[in-house]
Formats: structure tokens, C-alpha cells, sequence
């Protein structure tokens, strides 16, 4: 058995290797099972396609035309790219909440000092 293509998921895997079925090649998907422990094992590149050492090439050719065939995903704006994210905007409040707090905190103790005759 050869591996031949190494999937992102399992849905991917089996979507692949009904594609090669498909074509009339008998395909194996290994490691799809593997994602349940994803908290002990890396999450992506744990299931795989395997073929008949034989059908190695003609399997090849069938998923180098289905990844041709694939739509290029869309390249995000340049609006897109310089808008900060919600999450940057969170950390910035919190952030400037907490450099107020402790301003307001150390010049109040700046000007009791002072009053004090420091």
C-alpha cells in the first residue's frame, strides 16, 4: 500500500478516497480516527489515502485533477487586512482601562503626599 494523498480531516479523506473509487481504484483511509485525541496529537494531517501499490499513479493523476478543479480560496481585501480585529479592540480597552485605574491610583497618592508636605 502506498500513501497517496494526506487529507486536512477525515470528511476529506473519505472525499478523496471516494473520488479515487470512483475511478475504479480501491482506496484505504487510515488516521481518520486519530482526530478524537486531538488533545494529546496534532490536529491536522492525521488521516490519510492509501492505494494498491499499483494504482499509486493513476491515483496520483486523479487527485492532481480534483485539486486543479479546486476554486483558489478568495484573498482577503485590503479593507480587510488593516481592520483590526474585534479581539484587538478588546485587549486595547482593556488595556486602557487598566493604564487609567492605575493612573488615577498613583496621582491620588501623588497629591496626598504633596498635601502632606512630601
Amino acid at each position: 500500500m502506498k500513501r497517496v494523498y494526506e487529507a486536512r480531516d477525515g470528511l476529506e479523506a473519505h472525499m478523496v478516497a471516494g473520488l479515487l473509487e470512483q475511478a475504479g481504484l480501491l482506496a484505504q483511509v487510515n488516521g481518520d480516527m486519530l482526530q478524537g485525541g486531538i488533545g494529546e496529537l496534532p490536529a491536522l494531517g492525521l488521516a490519510s489515502v492509501w492505494v494498491a501499490d499499483n494504482d499509486e499513479d493513476r491515483a496520483r493523476e486523479v487527485i492532481t485533477d480534483f485539486e486543479a478543479r479546486q476554486p483558489l480560496p478568495a484573498a482577503p481585501s485590503l479593507r480587510e487586512r488593516l481592520r483590526p480585529t474585534e479581539h484587538h479592540h478588546d485587549d486595547t480597552r482593556r488595556a486602557f482601562r487598566h493604564g487609567l485605574l492605575i493612573g488615577l491610583v498613583v496621582g491620588a497618592v501623588a497629591v496626598l503626599w504633596l498635601l502632606r508636605g512630601g
